[in-house]
């Protein structure tokens, strides 16, 4: 049982856990049941979303403790004692807790004073408030040191040979050696966000990584991805509202809303990883015809693997249906890329779920119990 598959298996239980439970819930018609669809005021509304919330909490935390502590621990991945990990991950909890109860009550309010029109606006609001809230929060972490500085102008030079445009590019200073980065900011001025961690690269592949990004941005990839993503979220929560006849003006069929959605984002789970994969398989067919030299990208690839779960190879099957992130043996064979591709779609579309009160944001192998990819799951 190596770490990746430990984490793994974890994964599938928590994400199968709540999506049985979701299941179940509707069959029964638990939201109904708890008399939960006439709230007298605002308050008694938004304490009713802030106690489900804690629900959700409290089941994950097992997974969390397991996810986040016990098997970094356990397989040498971490040394963090357990009050640091705590120390992080209780006020993570209400963080989150909090924001799905106000979403939810933006959403209900809204559905209350404008009907159908008022749910759209909500929950793309509360989608787009995510979207940008996440830069914000990176902001306060950015490491303004020379050092860093210097690192990424040098790799930034490098990369000039392979006539590519970089966009702005920050360093983020982070704990988890999970924590890839990614890209933030606008779709019309996004930035590139890299881990700390990573200046330990050789300048070569430190500028492959940055590249690789750089495509995603000036490709239209990274558009794409966040669109879609935005679009399945938003259209699956109204869909799922209609399809059970859930009324978003009520707690009840606010909650039934959610149940039906974390159905719908695990088939999201099944599907969208291929969309992630074939993105990335893309952007290394660019670099190479940019004049990058393939064994560069395959070390790139390896070095960033080993940082994460240390997983260079995987099953078809488990990387097809898990796996938004080619591994590096994936990496390194050619394929034709047929069909849509999107980078990071999959990933995304988790994290712009917190718009949707979405369950499975924080409960996938990759993510549980680490705050810090809550918000930016890892990326290739």
């Amino acid at each position: 049982m190596t770490y990746a598959r430990a984490r793994l298996w974890l994964g599938i239980t928590g994400v199968g856990s709540l999506v049985v439970i979701a299941i179940v819930a509707l069959a029964l018609g638990l939201p109904e049941t708890l008399n939960l669809q006439e709230s007298s005021t605002a308050l008694s509304s938004f304490l009713s979303l802030l106690a489900a919330a804690g629900v959700f909490a409290i089941w994950l935390v097992p997974f969390d403790f397991l996810g986040g502590f016990w098997l970094p621990k356990t397989f040498g991945r971490s040394d963090r004692g357990f009050l640091a990990w705590a120390k992080q991950y209780v006020p993570a909890v209400l963080f989150q807790s909090l924001t799905f109860a106000s979403f939810g009550w933006l959403i209900l309010l809204a559905s209350q004073q404008f009907g159908s029109l008022g749910s759209f606006l909500a929950v793309s609001g509360s989608a787009i408030a995510c979207f940008y809230a996440r830069h914000l929060l990176l902001a306060r972490k950015q490491d303004h040191t020379e050092q860093s500085t210097q690192r990424i102008q040098e790799a930034i030079r490098y990369a000039t040979k392979w006539d590519i445009e970089i966009p702005k590019t920050m360093v983020v200073d982070h704990e988890d050696n999970g924590f890839t980065g990614g890209i933030v900011g606008s779709l019309f001025n996004p930035q590139i966000v890299i881990p700390k961690k990573w200046l330990s690269l050789s300048t070569e592949q430190l500028a492959t990584a940055i590249s690789r990004r750089a495509i995603a941005i000036n490709s239209g990839s990274y558009w794409l991805g966040v669109v879609f993503a935005f679009t399945w979220n938003t259209f699956g929560f109204l869909f799922c509202s209609w399809l059970m006849g859930a009324e978003l003006s009520s707690v009840a069929g606010l909650l039934t809303t959610v149940l039906g959605f974390t159905v719908w984002s695990f088939l999201g789970l099944l599907v969208l990883p291929t969309l992630s994969r074939n993105a990335s398989l893309k952007i290394d067919q660019v670099l190479k015809r940019q004049g990058t030299p393939s064994v560069v990208i395959s070390l790139t690839a390896q070095s960033m693997d080993q940082l994460q779960d240390n997983e260079p190879e995987r099953a078809d099957l488990v990387e097809t249906i898990f796996h938004p992130i080619p591994s590096v043996s994936s990496r390194q064979k050619y394929r034709i890329i047929k069909g849509p591709t999107a980078w990071n779609v999959a990933r995304t579309a988790l994290f712009l779920s917190w718009g949707c009160l979405g369950l499975l944001s924080r409960s996938v192998h990759c993510n549980v119990g680490r705050p810090e990819l809550w918000t930016m799951l890892p990326t290739d």
